[in-house]
Order: structure tokens, then C-alpha cells, then sequence
């Protein structure tokens, strides 16, 4: 199941916008505008999380929030309040509030809180008043090996304990990454950062900031991933990819908690816990002389190993069941089921893209299904493609005989994704794993607004 958001806030691009936003991070939200519908909702269904804003048309958010906690004594509340309504704030907090953020807020801040509440509502759903065991009831599966990895996160999220998480692509890292963070009980955000995708000057930048003047086209200061982090957690992800000189700063961060802005002379101070991910062999990498050994033993003071799915295969179906139901509220369908022979070949497949390639697997077959039965001939079929061809290479030329360029092989698979879907730009957004203004700023781009449709 996923956990569900309730929003009571009058301003309405605001609540759309919270309710987009936490349904894409994995939540089901629903928007209220009032206190009396607010509070129609919580009556009716109950809720994990609920943004309450202090100052409504129909009554004062104080006062509603004692009436949420008269239906559930246990629900965590979090006051949304204007800059001069600290003295509500306060009150909200004596009658039982969670917590409380004022406007204007950072993203990243808001999804702190309603993480460490849903951590706290997980817990008292089981009986607990702490998340001791919290990460066991958030990973999907049955497997040995995930009950270990929750298990251990228990243990070592709520200190400041490096962690190093390793694994094929795919296997889930971030998503370990970000229960660590969760339990943790850091105030600060969580900060991923792809170190592969990156080339190095850029990396610098966007790690430890930079300057004004510090390069070509740096007009402004800029603070790094390190200074946006603050009390939070930085998720380096790939960092088996990061080439040499990077890792010589990187282990002087580590050692001294110390850093520079590029082109800066300031020492600047850290407090980010570091958790990182790799695909790769890193103790291999060491004995190749591509990763230095003092950073790998600074970076996997713990490490987490996520099997592939081929390994664990008893939590093939969990995991689809759990990657359905996501899917089926992404895509606006209604609930879908796996049938006996769909079940048997989830299990067969060896799944080399892992979690990753299951998910969009289903989300595929999703889109072909007549019915809330998916049946096994609507797991086949290739990926879309924008070609069909014998060899990789020819499968990315033109007819001209030349490659594609980025741009061009971007514009096929936004048009691929469009036909796949009858125009629909939700279903086209999910296949891609792009945001909705995403899409919108590439249908203009390639001149494709005509392949759309006029619906969501």
C-alpha cells in the first residue's frame, strides 16, 4: 500500500502543486481546501500524513487539528504557517502537531518533515514508539538477503555512520539510500548526486560550489552539494566513477570535514553525512589503481550489498504487486492483478536490468491491457526502439547512413512514447520517467505538440 498524504490548503496552485509533487515521490495525496472538507476526508479514510495550513476560509487550522487528532490521536500533522504566524505555530505545537514550516519553504525541507513523520507513524502503527525496526516494514520482499539489509539499516541509520551501498544498477541503491536518510533523524535534506554523469570541472562545481569569477560563465556564487546538504545526508551515487583528482578531494573532505568553493580560498565547514553507491567492484578498482584504497575504507565504514533480482527471486512478485499498484495510480487505471501464467514468467526471467527493468516491464504491459487481469503475452514485446535493425550500431543511423544525434534520438523516443499511448501525456511521461513540464518543454522543443492529445 502506498502511504497516503491528506493536504488542506486553501491556496489552490499550492496544494496541486503538493499533491504532484509527493504523488511522484511514491504517495497517494489528496488536496482539501477548507476545514470542512479537510476534515470530511480524515473521516472518511484514514491517513498517514496530513499538510495543514494555520489559516483556512471556513476556520483556523489550530483549531482543526484538534479535531484530527480527536479521530486519530496518532496522526501526524504538519503546520503550514505565514511568516507572522510563529505565535499559531507554537500553539499548534502544544496541542499536538507534528511540526511545523513556514512560507516560503524549500521542497527538499517539507519532504524532511513528512518523511520523519511517516517514520514516526510507521513505528506507532507497530506498536513501537521509536523506528528501531522501521526499514524492515519499508522494503519490498521476502528475501533473506532484504531482511538483512533492513535489519542492518536499522542499526545504522540513527548514527552518523558512513555507508557504502553496492550492487548492479538497478538493484534499488537510492532507494536504500534515502531509508537511511529517513531514519536517520537528520533535520537536513536529502542530496543525491550522479557522479557518472558529470565530466570533472562540472563535478567540482556542483559538489563544493564555486566563486563568482571562478570560471567562464560563472557570474554568480554558487554553494555546492555539500553546503545544500547542510545537517542532511549527501548520496553520492556511482562514485566508482569518479576520476582521480575527485577522489583526492573527496578523501580530504572525508578526513577533515573541510572544503573550498572552486575558486575560493574560505575553508567551509560540512556537517552532511556521506552515503555512497557503486555498480561497481571497488576493491577490484583499488587493485587496478583506478580508486584509491584510504577513500573506499573512509567511505565503506558500513556497506550494504542489494543482490540482483536473479538472486532473490521470492521477491519477484512482491516487488510487481507493490511496482502495479504504483504504476495503476500513475497511470489512472484501475487496479490490475497478475494472473497465474504472468506470475510464472515474472519468475523465470533472469531480469539483468533488475528492479529498474521490472518496473518499466509492467508499466509497458499496463499500457496494452483490456481488463484488471495481466496476463503473460502482455509481458512481451521489445523496448521501444527507434529502429529495428540487427546491430546496435545500425539501430542508431539514419537513413542517411549517419548517426543520430542526441537530439534526434530524444525527439523518436518522446514520438514513441506519444504513439505508444494514444497521445496521452501522463502515460507517455511514465514510459519516459520524465516529469510533466518535462515533456511539455520537449514537446516544443522537437515540435511535437500535435502528437498529443488534448487530455491528461
Amino acid at each position: 500500500m502506498f502511504p497516503r498524504l491528506l493536504v488542506i490548503d486553501d491556496d489552490a496552485a499550492l496544494n496541486l502543486a503538493l499533491c504532484a509533487h509527493f504523488e511522484d515521490r511514491g504517495w497517494q495525496a489528496t488536496g482539501k481546501y477548507d476545514c470542512a472538507t479537510g476534515l470530511a476526508a480524515a473521516t472518511a479514510a484514514p491517513f498517514d500524513v496530513v499538510l495543514l495550513d494555520v489559516q483556512l476560509p471556513d476556520g483556523d487550522g489550530v483549531e482543526l487539528l484538534s479535531r484530527l487528532l480527536k479521530l486519530d490521536p496518532h496522526l501526524p500533522v504538519i503546520l503550514i504557517t505565514g511568516g507572522r504566524d510563529v505565535e499559531r505555530a507554537m500553539q499548534a505545537i502544544a496541542a499536538g502537531a507534528f511540526d511545523w514550516l513556514p512560507k516560503p519553504f524549500e521542497p527538499a525541507e517539507l519532504e524532511r518533515l513528512v518523511d520523519r513523520a511517516q517514520a514516526a507513524r510507521q513505528a506507532t502503527a507497530a506498536g513501537g514508539t521509536d523506528t528501531d525496526d522501521a526499514p524492515l516494514r519499508t522494503l519490498v520482499g521476502e528475501s533473506r538477503a532484504l531482511l538483512e539489509i533492513g535489519k542492518t539499516l536499522a542499526r545504522v541509520a540513527p548514527s552518523d555512520t558512513r555507508v557504502l551501498i553496492t550492487g548492479e544498477s538497478g538493484t534499488g541503491k537510492e532507494v536504500i539510500a534515502r531509508l537511511v536518510h529517513t531514519y536517520s533523524g537528520r533535520r537536513g535534506p536529502f542530496i543525491a548526486v550522479n557522479c557518472a554523469a558529470l565530466v570533472e570541472t562540472l563535478l567540482e562545481s556542483e559538489l563544493f560550489g564555486h566563486e563568482r569569477g571562478a570560471f567562464t560563465g560563472a557570474h554568480a556564487a554558487k554553494p555546492g552539494k555539500f553546503e545544500q546538504a547542510a545537517e542532511g545526508t549527501l548520496f553520492l551515487d556511482e562514485v566508482g566513477e569518479l576520476p582521480a583528482t575527485m577522489q583526492a578531494k573527496l578523501l580530504r573532505v572525508l578526513q577533515e570535514g573541510m572544503f573550498e568553493r572552486v575558486g575560493g580560498t574560505q575553508a567551509l565547514k560540512t556537517h552532511a553525512r556521506i552515503v555512497a553507491a557503486t555498480n561497481r567492484d571497488l576493491l577490484a578498482e583499488v587493485t587496478a589503481g583506478r580508486f584509491r584504497e584510504d577513500l573506499l575504507y573512509r567511505l565503506a565504514v558500513v556497506t550494504l550489498h542489494v543482490p540482483p533480482l536473479r538472486e532473490r527471486r521470492e521477491d519477484i512478485l512482491p516487488l510487481a504487486c507493490h511496482l502495479l499498484t504504483r504504476a495503476c495510480r500513475r497511470l489512472n487505471q484501475i487496479r490490475v492483478t497478475l494472473a497465474p501464467d504472468a506470475e510464472a514468467q515474472l519468475q523465470r526471467r533472469d531480469w539483468p536490468g533488475n528492479v529498474r527493468e521490472l518496473d518499466n516491464v509492467l508499466a509497458r504491459a499496463l499500457l496494452r491491457i483490456h481488463g484488471s487481469v495481466l496476463t503473460a503475452d502482455l509481458l512481451d514485446g521489445p523496448v521501444t526502439a527507434p529502429l529495428d535493425s540487427a546491430t546496435p550500431a545500425d539501430a542508431f543511423r539514419h537513413s542517411s547512413g549517419r548517426l543520430y544525434s542526441l537530439d534526434e534520438l530524444e525527439a523518436i523516443q518522446v514520438a514513441n512514447a506519444l504513439h505508444e499511448t494514444g497521445g496521452h501525456k501522463g502515460r507517455a511521461c511514465a514510459i519516459l520517467g520524465i516529469s510533466r513540464p518535462a515533456l511539455e518543454r520537449k514537446l516544443d522543443r522537437y515540435g511535437l505538440r500535435h502528437r498529443a492529445g488534448t487530455e491528461d
